[in-house]
């Protein structure tokens, strides 16, 4: 994904002019620029898109450090923002970690080492999919059309374009990976199962 293009495709969508350069004194590249920004911050944030998602090794904290009273002497240090905008699942050996406390920028558990996490990191310059670049864009436009043309109407019916596709996106991205339930009801569970 190239931050020019987008801004550049977005401006000329708007009926606005183009910039040549990142960084562009002109109003058009302020506004266009200010809207990628909050755009890709949002738009990453929802969502663990493939291209922004990734695995690290977390690294351990002083004992003093870690605040945790049920796990007082197993703390690593999650990444923080605004690199990492959040953090997805935990893995202890590359098992899905679930009994573990955050307090702050600390994680505690019971196990003292081979600890990493599925982060969702900004994703600038990955290799965006078609689909997720063409959301963005849309975030932009509707930015260039507040800031610029100052048409709100028509910056509103670019919001809804961009909700549309991004269910539509996350839909297709995800298709990619084994579908799986984080959470099963035992009260969904019984009415399914057929009682004699």
């Amino acid at each position: 994904m190239d931050k020019l293009t987008v801004i550049n495709n977005a401006l000329t969508a708007t009926g606005n002019n183009r910039v040549n350069i990142l960084h562009d004194p002109s109003d058009e590249y302020q506004v266009a620029d200010t809207a990628f920004d909050r755009a890709i911050k949002v738009l990453t944030s929802r969502h663990a898109w493939p291209f922004s998602t990734t695995v690290e090794n977390l690294v351990r904290v002083p004992d003093s450090d870690n605040l945790s009273r049920r796990y007082p002497q197993n703390g690593f240090l999650i990444p923080q923002p605004p690199q990492v905008l959040h953090v997805k699942e935990i893995y202890h050996c590359n098992r899905i970690l679930t009994d573990f406390e955050i307090i702050g920028f600390t994680l505690s558990c019971r196990h003292s080492s081979d600890i990493s996490a599925k982060v969702v990191r900004e994703a600038d310059g990955a290799i965006w999919h078609p689909m997720a670049e063409e959301v963005l864009t849309l975030m932009v436009e509707a930015g260039c059309l507040r800031g610029l043309n100052e048409d709100m109407v028509e910056a509103r019916i670019k919001d809804q374009a961009a909700e549309a596709l991004i269910a539509e996106t996350r839909s297709h991205l995800d298709q990619q990976n084994p579908a799986r339930n984080t959470y099963v009801s035992k009260i969904a569970r019984a009415r399914r199962t057929r009682r004699v």
